[in-house]
């Protein structure tokens, strides 16, 4: 069924008298979510974390301040970027 509606989505488009474009779903492609999940969480120094989503400023995002104080890994809002506190044990 799936692959019915994933051939049923693969066609083409009329780009206004433009011609036409074939438009199809690569399935073999990870999703954003799937990618960024593959980065592992990055260990910070003392109880906040401060995400730019990027070190130059015109490809990241708002600076995002995020408490770290749960056990869980804390996630950024706008990237989804993962952070833990480092311990000093």
């Amino acid at each position: 069924m799936a692959s019915s509606m994933l051939r049923s989505l693969s066609r083409s488009i009329n780009l206004g008298g433009k011609g036409t474009r074939n438009l199809s779903l690569d399935t073999s492609k990870k999703s954003p979510m799937e990618l960024i999940n593959e980065i592992p969480p990055i260990k910070v120094e003392g109880r906040i974390a401060a995400c730019e989503g990027d070190t130059n400023p015109a490809l990241g995002h708002p600076i995002e301040f995020i408490c770290l104080d749960l056990k869980e890994p804390a996630v950024c809002k706008y990237c989804g970027l993962r952070y833990v506190q480092a311990h000093h044990h």
